[in-house]
Order: structure tokens, then sequence, then C-alpha cells
């Protein structure tokens, strides 16, 4: 299910990028479900008690704290969401790059441009992003920022960078298809590793947080030298 926070202080544009929503969404036939907040600090708080949205449709000119205000601390908190602001002038453009704003919705709202935006902004999270399910909720995992995921039984345990875990409930084969990225190596039966984690290798490998990684041993020289032949290919792009 798509979640997505809709925040701006006049009623009357809660209520049109809402209606703008439910078509898009039902057009698309996705699942999605919506809150609707009148000011910044609510929703704020409520990221910061561990509610989560995979799209906010934040306006800037708010009584304060102003939207822009609202979006750093959305930041600052370790909100790696998508953030699209809500604004008739585009004056706040450079400071959108400074909280990673995924775009604009240029006030008067059209449904052409609503589609457009959430086409575009949709297509960031799919490409972007891991989905996976925590509890009563789907939550778009950074790929980039994905360590490792080991097999741990009949589950698989996915380490985020911050030492955040997760469990999945797949087989490791089944998510090795889904993070097809150069970066990922299946490197033993129970692990595949981001490489761009690992700090040292020898007959496993050290990641950048200390935690180790097995390489299968019979394919040993094989692996090492796939590891050694991508970090060649990062230095040479640099």
């Amino acid at each position: 299910m798509l979640r997505v926070a809709i925040c701006d202080d006049s009623a009357l544009e809660r209520d049109i990028l809402a209606d703008f929503l439910s078509h898009y969404c039902n057009a698309h036939a996705i699942d999605y479900s919506y809150k609707m907040y009148d000011s910044g600090e609510p929703l704020y708080y409520e990221l910061g008690d561990g509610g989560w949205f995979d799209i906010i449709l934040l306006d800037i000119l708010m009584d304060p704290p102003l939207g822009i205000d609202v979006a750093r601390r959305l930041r600052e908190i370790g909100y790696k969401g998508t953030i699209v602001f809500c604004t008739a002038a585009l004056d706040f453009a450079p400071d959108s790059f400074e909280v990673g704003a995924s775009g604009y919705l240029l006030k008067p709202y059209t449904p052409e441009t609503f589609e457009r935006t959430m086409h575009r902004v949709l297509s960031d999270i799919v490409e972007n992003t891991y989905a996976i399910k925590n509890r009563s909720q789907v939550l778009h995992i950074p790929r980039e920022e994905i360590m490792y995921v080991e097999s741990h039984n009949s589950q698989c345990i996915l380490h985020q960078a911050g030492q955040k875990t997760y469990t999945l409930y797949k087989k490791l084969g089944e998510i090795e298809q889904e993070l097809t990225a150069p970066c990922f190596l299946r490197c033993h039966q129970s692990f595949l590793v981001n490489m761009n984690y690992v700090k040292a290798v020898d007959k496993d490998f050290t990641l950048t947080n200390g935690d180790v990684v097995l390489i299968r041993k019979k394919n040993l020289k094989e692996l090492r030298q796939i590891y050694f032949d991508y970090r060649k290919q990062i230095h040479n792009r640099y």
C-alpha cells in the first residue's frame, strides 16, 4: 500500500490534492491510503514516533513553521521518503535541493501536472528503493543503504546502514533476483553482500561497520576477483 501525507494549511488545497490522488491511484490500480495535516508539527511528531509515509505532499508557504523548515526537521530525524513541495512560486528551489526534495507541484494544480509528478516520483521509488513489509507498513529502503542480507533458518535478515535490521520472510535467492544492481554479490549460500560496504577481503569480507560476511570457500578465488574487478570499475569511473 502506498502511504501519502498531504500537509497544507488550506483545507481547500488539501481536498484538491486528496481528490487528485484518489483519481490517480484508482486509475492505475494502486492500493493507497492518505492522511491530511493542516500544519507541519503533527506530521513531524508522527514520523518522529515511528510513523511512515512513502510520499509527503508538503505546502511550502504555511503558517510557521514553513514547509521547507518542516522538511529540514524531517530529514534531521532520518526520514528518507519522498518529499514533493506544493507551491505557487519557485522561490525556494535552491533550498529544496538541500532537503532532497523530489520536485514541485505548482499551484493551481491540474490533473495533468499531478499525474506527471506522481509518475515520476513513483518511478524513482521503485527504481531506487527496496520495498519490505514491516508489521502493518511497507517501507521503502534505499537500495544504496542495504549493506548485506543473510539467510537465517526459514527467513532472511536485511542489514541497513545505521545498524537497522529487518526480517524478510523470503528466500535469499528471491531477494537476489530483486536486488540486481552490480554492487550486490551472492558470495555465499547464506549471504548477499553490497560490495560498496566491503572494507577488507581475505577469506571473508569485512564490512565498514565491522561485520563479517562469509565467502563460499570453493569459489573463493573467483568471488574475490569479482570484488576486485568491481572496485576497479568504480575507481575508473571516478
